[in-house]
């Protein structure tokens, strides 16, 4: 079980640009701010995956008063559908942002609340996070999200299960559900990355090398 602080600040839900990238899907104009230790992220910065570690989240409000509950999630949006895929399977594959992309899950947190002004979580994620590891040069799209968790919010059993602490059910991942679920993002932010002097390969096998949290 991984305790998480996500501490409050301002930020101003007023901003006009978008904070996901183009291509990618679902779309806010509110701000998540995120952190990786010193780093604080601004939508489409560039970071090391080594320095992908887990993160800090800040809810881009401008109000203090937040009485419900919250997931977070991260998304990769540039895996290289060759990486995994078969050609029979490609037809059923969630698209990605780019041509010949899908996507990855790698972070579902869920439980969040708001206490003495920041956000706790001290149950175990439906999905443990996983930094950014890409295998090839390929720049990924990383988003993050802040998505509404209603009281009677239910995931489906068998990722109460543990379905995704396993490798595989990550890949091909769509939000869909869960958008129909709880509504659009309330917040997001984005960053890129790739593994700088590795060829990119797009059909070869992605391995992940990770610790769990």
């Amino acid at each position: 079980m991984h305790t998480t602080t996500l501490i409050s600040l301002c930020i101003s839900a007023g901003t006009a640009m978008a904070q996901t990238a183009a291509g990618v899907w679902p779309q806010t104009k509110t701000n998540l701010g995120v952190s990786f230790g010193d780093n604080i992220i601004t939508p489409g910065a560039w970071i090391e995956p080594n320095d992908t570690t887990y993160p800090t989240v800040y809810p881009g409000y401008s109000t203090s008063s937040y009485p419900g509950t919250y997931m977070l999630m991260m998304v990769d949006y540039d895996v290289a559908d060759s990486a995994f895929a078969t050609l029979d399977q490609y037809s059923s594959l969630v698209p990605g942002r780019l041509v010949n992309t899908t996507t990855r899950l790698h972070w579902w947190g869920w439980n969040y609340t708001l206490q003495d002004g920041k956000f706790i979580n001290t149950s175990n994620a439906l999905a443990s996070y996983h930094p950014a590891q890409p295998a090839t040069s390929r720049v990924h799209d990383f988003t993050l999200f802040l998505f509404d968790q209603p009281q009677d919010y239910a995931p489906p059993q068998d990722v109460l299960d543990g379905l995704l602490e396993e490798h595989d059910p990550r890949h091909n991942f769509t939000l869909a559900p869960i958008v129909e679920a709880v509504g659009n993002p309330l917040a997001a932010t984005y960053f890129w990355s790739s593994t700088p002097g590795v060829p990119d390969n797009s059909s070869a096998t992605y391995t992940y090398s990770w610790e769990k949290i």
